[in-house]
């Protein structure tokens, strides 16, 4: 302890003694305030929630403070839906009502609410994530940009990922990059698809993100953008040694290497004939008025890389998976790709298509 706090409680120890018989009364009466205080706060919240029950949906909050997170957090593989809502739309419907990472919510599971839900963005509704899931996507994120400046955000994006170059260059690498992984594939005894497949995407995205320094990196950044997947559905305790820690861990290493990526793009002066995100985020920074600061270009690389490479390889696994155990269906898929395209097949007897890819 310093010698002003010392100081300072010397200071109120001695009114307080000056006060003398009146000292303890006056300790009581603090305390009985403060309970009040709190058994009014705990009672206003609770008659709150009773008001609310008349016209929310059925559902459970679940356990004080925790809610059902625990529940959710779980892990439950399933190439259906999750096992967490699943028993409580059999059992409450739909829409029901839940808590999670201490907020009060309500879940809808109906298409129809959900179609007008998303109509109404930013006038009946807005976007909200949790404080949890806010902390990884970073202060400055995609799902903060609204209006002119989510139309300038996507009309960058279109320079990169416009039908033009998908069709032109992008296919050409995707097929390209099919043929190595299966070549890579053909002597092991066995593959964990999901995996393999996230990697094999990374490999492209980053590619097409970065440009050649993503070989360099590609290490590196793999490994922290797994760790980053691994905890994105974890309990928030950002705690040395949990899957939060290590989901936050890997994005910032992740964004330390964008920034320096980008910090030495910007030395470059000249404009390459094939750019990549990275240039097209340049040129828009050396702008007088950029549309977007740094930090935000940044987040949106970030996001773009990774729900690039997870949701496509998701996507693709159980597909898949799913024309492994109908075999009907895979071949009616044959015969409708090669209406309009002859089939190709490499020397791994996979069925490489640009129309399939």
């Amino acid at each position: 302890m310093d010698l002003q706090s010392a100081s300072m409680l010397q200071s109120i120890h001695g009114r307080i003694s000056n006060m003398g018989p009146l000292a303890p009364p006056l300790v009581v009466v603090g305390a009985t305030l403060m309970c009040i205080w709190l058994a009014h706060y705990f009672l206003k919240k609770i008659n709150h929630r009773r008001r609310l029950q008349a016209v929310l949906p059925p559902g459970s909050m679940g356990l004080p403070l925790l809610g059902e997170t625990l529940e959710f957090f779980a892990r439950s593989p399933s190439m259906d839906l999750l096992p967490f809502f699943k028993r409580r739309m059999e059992r409450f419907g739909p829409i029901f009502k839940t808590n999670l990472v201490g907020k009060d919510l309500i879940v809808s599971l109906d298409p129809d609410i959900n179609h007008y839900v998303l109509q109404q963005e930013e006038k009946a509704f807005h976007i909200w994530f949790p404080e949890s899931f806010m902390r990884l996507l970073g202060e400055e994120n995609i799902a903060k940009v609204y209006g002119s400046l989510h139309k300038n955000t996507r009309n960058m994006i279109r320079r990169v990922f416009g039908p033009e170059n998908l069709r032109l260059v992008l296919l050409h690498d995707m097929q390209g990059a099919v043929e190595k992984t299966l070549s890579s594939w053909h002597d092991s005894g066995s593959v964990e698809l999901k995996p393999a497949l996230s990697s094999m995407i990374f490999g492209i995205a980053a590619k097409w993100m970065i440009g050649h320094e993503a070989s360099v990196l590609s290490g590196d950044l793999w490994k922290n953008f797994d760790a980053f997947n691994q905890g994105l559905l974890s309990f928030p305790l950002y705690i040395p040694g949990t899957a939060f820690y290590r989901c936050m861990q890997g994005r910032n290493n992740v964004m330390k290497t964008l920034k320096q990526v980008l910090d030495e793009r910007r030395k470059k002066a000249e404009t390459p004939e094939r750019m990549d995100f990275i240039d097209v985020i340049v040129s828009e920074l050396n702008k007088e008025n950029p549309a977007l600061s740094e930090n935000l270009a940044l987040n949106v690389l970030f996001l773009m890389i990774f729900a690039s490479f997870e949701t496509t390889s998701s996507g693709l696994t159980a597909a898949l998976k799913f024309l492994s155990d109908n075999p009907r269906a895979l071949q009616e898929l044959e015969v409708s790709v090669y209406e309009h395209q002859p089939i190709v097949y490499t020397k791994f007897g996979f069925l490489i298509s640009p129309r399939i890819i």
